[in-house]
Parts: structure tokens; C-alpha cells; sequence
């Protein structure tokens, strides 16, 4: 009864620190323009708040994958709550541009921490049957972030000013009870790595990273360093004398590969409609960023709710299967928009509620899937890498959205552009499933 009870509280504490991760990622997106009028900055500068989240949000997420080998995986998250604090805190406080973005910088620092450790702690620490219900709760707390987050963060910045989204994020102090109380101590994989750590490939990763973000929002000149960051990753992946940051031998399993570049889709789709849909209601149909909010908010609920039906159709259907007909669900919600959504406010409220059920079903399978599909041992490393997946995916949806509006002005291309992406994904499951149809046929 008492194992139960610090197992219900573990996974209480993780969803709420995952939530307040992803809430915080939306919140700025909203008072981007009261930040610039208060702070005295260019558009351009009063991007980077959000830019340079991301990109440590990104790379934090397999660094703190990898230094969980290292560190105790309750050490990391502790820190990495009190990181996000301590930045909290400055952020609160500060008039100042340039200590706005190190306030940025220290909250992402600690919030990449968030979701990586939430989903090792998950998979080594929990019962099958909570483990499944820890990672199905995280992936509805996925939709339920987003959607709030815009919620309330156009609320709190219309009521109190952007300092307040700061302030907000302080209730994140409350999870070090459950995590000093409820959290166990051990490293990923049980075991502590003794090896030198490699500094090298984390220099690899951090260029791949960098430049990939730069590339898709700024320049797409940048994506050749992405290339070339990755040949020095294959290069450097053959040494043996170190813990390799980024262990290649991950990527050997065909499964684990189809599920990476679903998800990134799945991702890119998500946050790409949070970026679109405010700009749509408000050009087209003329609501306000509360309003948006509000809607968003509202189907967020539902998507999370949505979650626990998710896991109990996995008692009836494969997760293969799941991740099939999510992404037919999630394609007909942007068919919608790119036709009738952009023209009435009900189709495309319509099409969105898909797009968030779709997610949310989907990233329910595949969290649940994806583990199975990693070597034991090399969990925390598969893990780490598809939330580095994940965040590049978040990144990607919105940058790429922005570009084809700029470059065409009509939202329906950029739903098209969702629309064969996700085509290409469904796709890629079939020929998935059909390659493991055909090995269970020869056995």
C-alpha cells in the first residue's frame, strides 16, 4: 500500500513538473509584444527570448539523458527544478532586457531536465502497469500545456503584465517535496558510468543543434553545419575508449527510427498549429488572443482527457495501429483547415480539436511504444535522443509555418505543407508495420 501511494505521488509530482515545462515553453509566445514595448527592444531582439529557450530546451533534454549516467537521476531533476527557480525569480524582477534573456536562459537550463528525466524516471523506477499509466499522463500533460499555456498566458499578461508569467512558474518550487519525499536514488540503467565523459560529441551535438534551429527560423545556409555536424558525430561514434555522448548504435533498430521521424511530424504539426491557429483567428475571424486562448484551452482539456482512452485502446489495438490512425486523424484536421478552416471559424476550431486529439493519441503510443524498441541498458540513451527529437520538432513546426506564411501569405500552404508531411509519415507507418508483418510471418 505504501510502495502504491509513493508510486501515485511520483507520478503526480512528474506530470505537474512536465506541465509547468511545457507551459512555460507557450507562455512567453503571448506577451512577446508587451515585452517589446516595455523593454524598448526590436522585434528581432525580443525573439531571442524565445529562440534561445529553445534551443537549450533542446539540447538540454539529451545532456541531462546522458549526465543521468553520471549523477543521480534525482540530483539532476532537483537541480534542474531549482535551475528553473533561480531563473523564475530573475525574470520576475528584472526591467532589463539582457537579464530577461540570462533569466531565459537559467529557466531552460533546468526545464529541459523536465520531460527527458520525467520519461527515464518512468520506465526504471515504476510497476508495468503505473509505468504505463506515468507516460500516458505525460503525454496528455504535452496537450494540456500547450493549450493552457496560450490560456494563461494571454490572461496573465492582459491582467498583471509579463512579469506575472514569471511569477507563475515559481509553483514549481513545490515539486522538491515530492521529489525529496517520493523520488528514489539511482542512476539511469542502475548503474554509474566510469568512463570519461565526451565532451567532443557533446561539441558535435551542440553545433547539430544550434545550427538546425537557426537554419529552419534564420537561415537556410545553416543546415549545411547541420550536415557536416553530423558526419563528425558518425566519425567520432567509433571510439570506444569513451562514454560516447551520443551512442550511434541506438539508431540500428529500424522500429526505433520510424517512431523518431513520426514523432518529429507529430511535433512539428502540434506547435505548428499553436502558432498558427492564434494568427489565423485573429487576422481571419477577427478573435482576440484571449479568445484564441480560450478555445485552445478548452480543447486542450478534452486531449487530455482524450489520453486515458488512448491507453485503454491499447487493450483492443497495437500501438502500431494507434499511431496509424491518429496520424488519419491528424491529416484530416489540417485537410480541414487548408479547405474550409480558413474561410469559417467552426471548421476550423473543428480542425484543430482533431490535430490536439491526434497528438495526444499518438504520443500516448508512442511513449508507450518506444522503449521496447531500446536495448535495455540503453534506455536513458534512446530516450534522450527522441526528446531531442521532439524539442527539434517543436522547433521546426512554427519556423517553417512562418517562413511559407512570409513567403506566400495565405495560411492554407502552410496547412498543405502539414497535410503531405503527414502523409509521408502515414506512409512510413505502413511500410513499418509491413516489415514487421513479414518478419513475424518468416518466424
Amino acid at each position: 500500500m505504501k510502495m502504491k501511494s509513493k508510486e501515485n505521488g511520483l507520478i503526480l509530482t512528474l506530470c505537474f513538473i512536465v506541465l509547468s515545462g511545457v507551459m512555460n515553453s507557450i507562455l512567453f509566445n503571448v506577451a512577446l509584444v508587451d515585452m517589446k514595448g516595455e523593454l524598448g527592444v526590436t522585434t528581432s531582439m525580443i525573439s531571442w527570448v524565445v529562440i534561445l529557450y529553445t534551443l537549450v530546451i533542446a539540447f538540454g533534454s539529451i545532456t541531462y539523458s546522458k549526465l543521468a549516467s553520471y549523477f543521480q537521476l534525482k540530483t539532476l531533476l532537483i537541480f534542474g527544478v531549482c535551475m528553473f527557480v533561480c531563473g523564475s525569480i530573475i525574470g520576475s524582477i528584472t526591467n532589463q532586457y539582457i537579464f530577461v534573456i540570462i533569466a531565459r536562459i537559467i529557466q531552460s537550463a533546468g526545464g529541459s531536465a523536465f520531460i527527458a528525466l520525467s520519461m527515464i524516471i518512468a520506465n526504471q523506477y515504476m510497476t508495468a502497469s503505473k509505468r504505463n499509466l506515468a507516460l500516458t499522463l505525460i503525454s496528455g500533460c504535452l496537450s494540456l500545456g500547450s493549450g493552457i499555456g496560450f490560456l494563461i498566458g494571454g490572461t496573465f499578461t492582459f491582467l498583471w503584465g509579463w512579469h506575472s508569467l514569471f511569477l507563475l512558474m515559481l509553483l514549481v518550487v513545490l515539486t522538491l517535496i515530492g521529489l525529496f519525499v517520493v523520488m528514489p536514488s539511482g542512476y539511469a540503467n542502475g548503474k554509474k558510468v566510469t568512463r570519461p565523459f565526451d565532451f567532443i560529441g557533446l561539441f558535435y551535438l551542440l553545433i547539430f543543434v544550434v545550427s538546425f534551429i537557426l537554419g529552419v527560423k534564420m537561415n537556410g545556409y545553416l543546415l549545411i553545419i547541420t550536415a557536416l555536424s553530423v558526419v563528425g558525430l558518425m566519425a567520432h561514434g567509433n571510439r570506444k575508449d569513451l562514454a560516447l555522448f551520443v551512442d550511434l548504435s541506438v539508431f540500428g533498430h529500424f522500429a526505433f527510427n520510424r517512431l523518431l521521424v513520426i514523432s518529429f511530424v507529430n511535433n512539428a504539426a502540434m506547435v505548428g498549429i499553436v502558432f498558427l491557429f492564434p494568427l489565423l483567428s485573429e487576422q481571419r475571424f477577427h478573435h482576440s488572443a484571449i479568445g484564441s486562448g480560450f478555445i485552445l484551452g478548452v480543447i486542450s482539456i478534452f486531449a487530455f482527457l482524450i489520453s486515458f482512452i488512448a491507453k485503454k485502446s491499447l487493450h483492443v489495438l497495437s500501438s502500431k495501429q494507434l499511431i496509424g490512425y491518429s496520424a488519419i486523424i491528424e491529416l484530416i484536421g489540417f485537410l480541414i483547415l487548408a479547405t474550409v478552416g480558413v474561410r469559417q471559424s467552426i471548421f476550423a476550431t473543428l480542425g484543430v480539436f482533431s490535430i490536439y486529439i491526434a497528438f495526444t493519441m499518438m504520443t500516448v503510443a508512442i511513449n508507450i511504444e518506444i522503449p521496447q524498441t531500446i536495448e535495455k541498458d540503453k534506455i536513458a540513451m534512446g530516450l534522450g535522443i527522441y526528446n531531442l527529437i521532439n524539442f527539434l520538432g517543436m522547433s521546426f513546426g512554427p519556423a517553417i509555418s512562418s517562413r511559407i506564411l512570409e513567403s506566400f501569405s495565405h495560411f492554407s500552404y502552410a496547412f498543405t505543407f502539414f497535410v503531405v508531411i503527414l502523409i509521408l509519415s502515414i506512409i512510413l507507418s505502413l511500410i513499418g508495420s509491413n516489415q514487421l508483418s513479414s518478419k513475424h510471418a518468416k518466424l
